[in-house]
């Protein structure tokens, strides 16, 4: 018996275009934008004003507070990306409920996690490692040294090609 049944484009495994790939990456890219503001946000949030509130201090709270306000930021920023890139990034995509699903999202956070030990080692590593800097004659901006701004905004472009990379193979196929 032969199928009459008509082809649909989602049921065909077509190859994304150039001009399609372009537009995903800046997609990608204005989203992650998105996404780093909110995590930024919240970084200078908890490194500024939340944690410096805590009876603590030394070099060893420094780097707890640093890592700490380092992973709710980027937690923030996770969710909005994935909120973001389910909705608007990844619209060439073979299945898009199961890209959609706990399982993609799943696969999402351990790609974020991953991530965000990159970020955490490299962030803390930098901040270590970097001489401190002083712009318009201040160490600060908004209360955060110049030094962790420079760390996260390094560690965000390293991560930001391992989160495309891990996510477009592993997630959003197309």
């Amino acid at each position: 018996m032969e199928n009459n049944q008509p082809v649909v484009a989602s049921d065909v495994h077509t190859k994304q275009t150039k001009k399609q790939l372009f537009w995903e990456i800046f997609r990608f890219l204005l989203v992650g934008g998105t996404a780093t503001v909110a995590d930024y946000l919240v970084f200078w949030l908890f490194d500024g004003w939340i944690l410096p509130l805590l009876p603590f201090s030394g070099k060893a709270w420094d780097i707890v507070a640093l890592v700490i306000a380092t992973a709710i930021g980027f937690g923030v920023g996770l969710l909005v990306n994935w909120v973001l890139s389910v909705r608007f990034v990844f619209r060439d995509v073979r299945n898009k409920e199961e890209a959609a699903s706990k399982k993609s999202f799943f696969l999402f956070t351990v790609i974020g996690l991953i991530g965000l030990a990159i970020t955490e080692l490299g962030v803390v590593l930098l901040v270590e490692l970097l001489p401190d800097i002083t712009l318009f004659g201040s160490t600060e901006f908004f209360r955060t040294a110049w030094t962790k701004w420079f760390a996260k905004m390094i560690m965000t472009c390293v991560v930001l090609v391992f989160n495309y990379t891990g996510r477009k193979l592993l997630i959003f196929k197309s």
